[in-house]
């Protein structure tokens, strides 16, 4: 029998030992399952479905809707009655690029947008924007394709179009919704401060933390929309979900060790010059659609193993009761 390395760590005493705590932990969201079935299951998925593919078709589609979705919400902003909108619009792609290239990128894009007029933009422009940005959100619906197993059904194309844009409205919305929450507790935060006569640096980095915990605030709420109304399951999900936290979890890691890596590591401009920041735009894209999908299968390993128990434990017979 040929030697694997891996066996030293599958045989030692201190993976049997995790192996048999994880039998009998049962974590928050996990619907009275144990870690270790989830995880057992979750692996078979992951390996016999290529989230791989998956989250490189997720990126493809995302990336291409882009564009018109930035025509469908910056139409929106003139109407959004809230100051500073424009810079607050700024620091938050700056907080969710992985680095200054792509920053600008992106702050073009946004700077074009709300400056550029373009005639008939609130009518057919608009329309076309808000459709083609919807392909993104297909995109996530034919991922989050899991006919063969209990507890899902099967979409028409139009059924699928409709809940795309609906949540591509919703998300809108709630992006809209976040930017204002940054922008208000911004001002109320320096209107204490400076009532107070509080002129400390400690007053920024309060504001700095209450910012980044609006952005994970709107990252886990666009997570767990997707999660509720994206798969076509005959029962919803609850909207706090494991999945939406580990999915959470996995994009700010994955932003803030982009950033870190690129900002300090990487020689991609090097090798490819100013290419290399749409490929790391790529990159990241790609990295938080792969954690989109994860959190995905947790959910769906969760419910499926939580009905098969259900079911088996229907079948049980049950003892007579003594007479």
């Amino acid at each position: 029998m040929a030697f694997k390395p891996e066996n030293l760590i599958f045989r030692s005493k201190p993976y049997r030992q995790l192996v048999e705590r994880t039998k009998t932990l049962i974590l928050p969201g996990f619907e009275g399952l144990p870690l270790y079935d989830v995880l057992k299951y979750f692996g078979q998925e992951v390996k016999n479905r290529g989230l791989g593919d998956r989250a490189r078709a997720i990126s493809f589609n995302f990336l291409l809707a882009i564009p018109p979705f930035f025509i469908f919400l910056f139409t929106l902003v003139p109407f959004v009655p809230l100051k500073n909108i424009e810079p607050t619009l700024y620091d938050l792609a700056q907080d969710l690029t992985p680095n200054y290239n792509t920053y600008m990128i992106v702050r073009e894009m946004i700077h074009d947008f709300l400056h550029t007029h373009r005639n008939g933009l609130l009518s057919v422009a608009f329309l076309m924007g808000f459709f083609y940005s919807s392909n993104g959100v297909m995109g996530i619906l034919r991922s989050f394709n899991k006919m063969e197993r209990s507890g899902f059904h099967k979409r028409k194309w139009w059924q699928n179009r409709l809940i795309a844009l609906q949540l591509t409205g919703l998300l809108g919305i709630i992006l809209l919704i976040t930017v204002g929450l940054m922008i208000a507790q911004g001002a109320t935060l320096r209107t204490i401060f400076n009532w107070l006569n509080i002129t400390s640096p400690f007053v920024k980095n309060i504001i700095d933390i209450s910012r980044w915990i609006i952005i994970i605030m709107l990252l886990y709420s666009v997570n767990s929309v997707l999660y509720r109304f994206g798969p076509a399951t005959a029962k919803k999900w609850h909207f706090i979900t494991a999945g939406a936290t580990v999915a959470t979890c996995g994009m700010m890691l994955v932003t803030i060790g982009f950033s870190y890596f690129v900002n300090n590591f990487g020689n991609y401009n090097k090798i490819y010059g100013s290419i290399g920041t749409i490929l790391i735009l790529m990159l990241w894209v790609f990295f938080n659609s792969f954690f989109l999908l994860v959190g995905f299968e947790l959910n769906a390993s969760i419910r499926y193993l939580s009905e098969f128990r259900k079911e088996n434990a229907s079948r049980t017979p049950q003892p007579v009761p003594a007479t």
